[in-house]
């Protein structure tokens, strides 16, 4: 279906569902004055092919308990695959909630309370959260802001790395709020570095498939069989459907 046929100045009144969009813990008491900028998701309808889907499972009007389609990990398989130049095996991938909930699993599973976890802000608030509701500690390794570009702080990581306290870093790969998608030659120095410190990375690549063109994204697992060993990869497609025929819109208008 063309982008064509959608209709992006349609005018949606998100208060006709609990939407967190226009909520007064978003939008202040009287709803006036602010804009919901910091809540991720779009006010366009989603594409007509998945409205279809959806309503022909609404019809079949029975809502128990399911297993996972046969055909979902061998897409999701072949989209990384011929996408991302990343080969998954089947047998690696684990289905969760979502993926501040595999977050807090990982916090749980793979450290003790105490321990400290790296966060790189300015990044997605409830990382700090899940820190703390784990009775975790946080270990800040802020990014570098260099002539309106951020960085990371490599020698800064490679010195909080080297403390025995220090055994998760919670990595955002594209980075939100900043939007900096790490080169592979980044995601390199980072994998060196908590190797050889015996820090886990757990990577949020939620927004894995949200670039420019020009820009390539890379799968931190893709890096090495050594640092595939060495990383908890959280995805999910959500952010794709949300924010993809934007990204593409916005890019026809800048031609």
């Amino acid at each position: 279906m063309s982008r064509t046929e959608f209709n992006f100045d349609e005018a949606i009144d998100r208060r006709e569902v609990p939407a967190l969009k226009p909520h007064r813990v978003v939008l202040g008491a009287d709803g006036m004055g602010l804009f919901p900028a910091g809540v991720a998701d779009m006010d366009f309808r989603v594409a007509p092919p998945i409205q279809d889907a959806m309503q022909k499972r609404l019809i079949h009007g029975v809502f128990s308990y399911e297993t996972v389609p046969a055909d979902l990990f061998p897409a999701l398989i072949n989209w990384f695959e011929t996408r991302h130049g990343w080969r998954i095996e089947p047998d690696h991938i684990l289905r969760a909630p979502n993926v501040l909930n595999s977050l807090a699993i990982a916090a749980s599973l793979f450290t003790d309370e105490g321990d400290g976890i790296i966060v790189q802000p300015p990044v997605f608030f409830d990382f700090y959260d899940i820190i703390a509701e784990n009775k975790r500690r946080m270990i800040s390794n802020p990014l570098i802001l260099k002539e309106g570009r951020y960085e990371m702080d490599f020698d800064g990581l490679e010195r909080l790395a080297t403390n025995p306290n220090a055994r998760m870093l919670y990595l955002c790969n594209p980075h939100n709020p900043v939007g900096r998608v790490w080169t592979r030659e980044e995601l390199a120095r980072i994998a060196d570095i908590c190797r050889r410190n015996g820090v886990l990375v757990v990577s949020d690549e939620i927004h894995a498939d949200i670039t420019f063109p020009g820009h390539s994204y890379t799968p931190f697992a893709s890096l090495s069989e050594a640092d595939a060993r060495n990383v908890h990869y959280l995805y999910f497609p959500g952010k794709e459907l949300q924010y993809r025929r934007l990204l593409l819109i916005f890019h026809d208008h800048r031609r």
